[in-house]
């Protein structure tokens, strides 16, 4: 494993942050370069998954070719008390596309989730957002004991008329036993992440712990409807965040009080939170 530390200050987004850049060893000849960033009094991790076709071009220093609510978000992250490692993709792929819900891709997110096992004593959960979120789900369906605590699907694709849209439920969702959180925007624009199609996902995941869904509403409209605006929490990205991380906070206060001793709360059926 080799890393380079990156100088914060020379980078807005994670200024305050620890940052370090690492490339981890994944499969045999492969290697995945990742951002890491250590939030101070962490209660948690987790691995951010970006959408699109994955490459997000991290370089050296820390920075980033592409960034977007996950790949630019490990301050937000780290405020509040979830430090991260934003994953780009592995050598031998130039894009995740269909990769995204095989066992090498699999595989390469169990190594990142040791690294933060490694790092910190947390749970570690994946976040994926748009096409991420397949990434996300299939590392908990597929990694057993080495996959997930928890998993955060946001603004998730559920349909394929386009080659570059690649859905959650190509995953094994009925497979996934971890708690689930679906964050998706009320006017979710774009036409492959539907607001309408999440309550039929999450009806599929009936061995989940718990599955929710924050309905986010507000924020800024403009740009594309599939790369920003409201697909990507333009101008509420803050307040996302915090949901996020007060929904994992919230939940493993939950699961840490029944073991011990205290009466579990039973499975939660699919339900709605209000994004206000």
């Amino acid at each position: 494993m080799r890393f380079f530390v990156g100088i914060a200050a020379l980078l807005p987004a994670l200024a305050l942050a620890q940052l370090e850049v690492h490339e981890l060893k994944t499969r045999s000849d492969v290697s995945l370069r990742l951002v890491y960033a250590r939030a101070p009094n962490a209660h948690a991790s987790a691995v951010l998954f970006q959408g699109g076709g994955g490459a997000i071009g991290i370089f050296p220093n820390g920075s980033m070719r592409n960034e977007n609510f996950l790949s630019g978000g490990a301050r937000r992250f780290n405020d509040n008390g979830i430090s991260v490692a934003i994953v780009d993709v592995p050598s031998d792929r130039r894009v995740l596309d269909d990769f995204r819900h095989t066992r090498e891709h699999a595989e390469d997110a169990a190594a990142v989730i040791a690294f933060l096992r490694q790092r910190e004593k947390l749970p570690v959960w994946t976040v994926g957002t748009s096409n991420g979120s397949l990434s996300a789900a299939t590392a908990a369906a597929m990694l057993g004991e080495r996959g997930p605590d928890g998993v955060v699907l946001t603004a998730s694709t559920t349909r394929q008329p386009v080659a570059a849209a690649h859905p959650v439920t190509l995953a094994r969702l009925d497979e996934i036993t971890q708690p689930v959180l679906f964050v998706h925007h009320k006017d979710d624009g774009c036409m492959v992440t539907p607001y309408d199609a999440i309550p039929g996902v999450m009806a599929t995941m009936k061995k989940a712990k718990r599955v929710e869904l924050i309905t986010v509403e507000g924020g800024d409209r403009q740009g594309n409807p599939c790369h920003s605006g409201h697909h990507q929490f333009l101008g509420i990205e803050a307040s996302v965040t915090q949901k996020i991380a007060d929904w994992i906070r919230q939940h493993q206060a939950s699961a840490a009080a029944g073991a011990n001793g205290s009466s579990p709360a039973p499975r939660q059926p699919p339900t709605s939170t209000p994004g206000h």
